[in-house]
């Protein structure tokens, strides 16, 4: 079963719908225990009529809950990118169901495409089978990776050019200094990673330390792990705040971290002075290849 198929069933299930507001009366009497003896042809037909109710609960919530979709998706990839950048978002993005996802290399071709973890992705597109005004361009980040797409003109035009069109215009982590780089960043509000937050006004942006950003059509995620915060809240843009609560409980984030050491804020000054200074030469580089 792959995972557009789990969300249906999710979707669809009485367990879900116990857990969601205004659905709680259907579910409890759909949900009236079968006898102990109950064959297994009763429990099925039982789980059918559970899975339809269900269904119409949700296509009932509100004009925003938009179970169905058609939406185009642009993720692009390089050499170097940061796996989870690129991961988080696009369970989150495969999750909802008719939603298509181009997978696009900087190096317009369909091999594997390697990230800074050593994990391989495969793009499903060539960059002219990329659609002209998709519904999300999405650009992950990544540590030397991201400096030298940087240098790759190609690739910074073929972001510009794809960006004009898009409905939004994303990024996590130091994808964002690819936007910058693309020129689309000035006057804007954005964020990065906390190491290279300060790089952003180079590019004309308006720095936010914050884990997720919106101006306009323009939405940027801070590092790595806020691509789910990201992902989350695309979803709930384009097929509400329900059907996102939902994709959130399927993929059960409910984040419960084992050390207060997830933002520059509440780290410890040991590490985050050591980590900040391991980051220093990649700054300075990145800052010689920023306007």
């Amino acid at each position: 079963m792959d995972r557009r198929q789990f969300t249906k069933l999710a979707f669809l299930s009485g367990g879900l719908l116990s857990l969601l507001n205004g659905c709680r009366s259907l579910a409890s009497s759909a949900m009236e225990p079968l006898p102990a003896n109950a064959s297994p042809e009763a429990r099925k037909q039982r789980a059918g009529e559970l899975s339809d109710k269900a269904h119409q609960a949700f296509m009932q919530t509100g004009d925003d809950f938009k179970m169905h979709g058609n939406e185009q998706i642009v993720m692009l990839i390089y050499p170097g990118f940061a796996a989870l950048d690129l991961v988080g978002p696009h369970y989150l993005f495969a999750s909802m169901m008719g939603a298509k996802i181009y997978l696009i290399s900087s190096a317009n071709d369909l091999k594997p495409v390697k990230s800074g973890e050593g994990l391989e992705i495969l793009p499903t597109h060539l960059q002219s089978q990329c659609p002209v005004a998709p519904d999300i361009l999405f650009v992950p980040g990544g540590t030397d990776g991201t400096l030298q797409a940087m240098k790759n003109t190609v690739f910074i035009d073929f972001i510009k050019n794809r960006a004009a069109a898009s409905k939004y215009v994303t990024s996590v982590c130091t994808g964002s200094l690819l936007l910058g780089k693309a020129g689309l960043l000035k006057g804007r509000k954005a964020t990065s990673h906390w190491v290279t937050l300060e790089l952003l006004p180079a590019f004309g942006a308006i720095p936010v330390k914050e884990r997720v950003v919106w101006d306009g059509n323009l939405v940027t995620g801070g590092g790595v792990t806020a691509g789910i915060d990201f992902g989350l809240q695309m979803v709930a843009a384009l097929r509400g705040r329900q059907y996102a609560e939902a994709i959130q409980l399927q993929a059960e984030y409910d984040p419960m971290p084992p050390f207060a050491s997830g933002s520059i804020e509440t780290a410890e000054p040991f590490v985050k002075d050591n980590l900040a200074a391991m980051f220093a030469p990649l700054i300075e580089k990145l800052r010689d290849v920023s306007p």
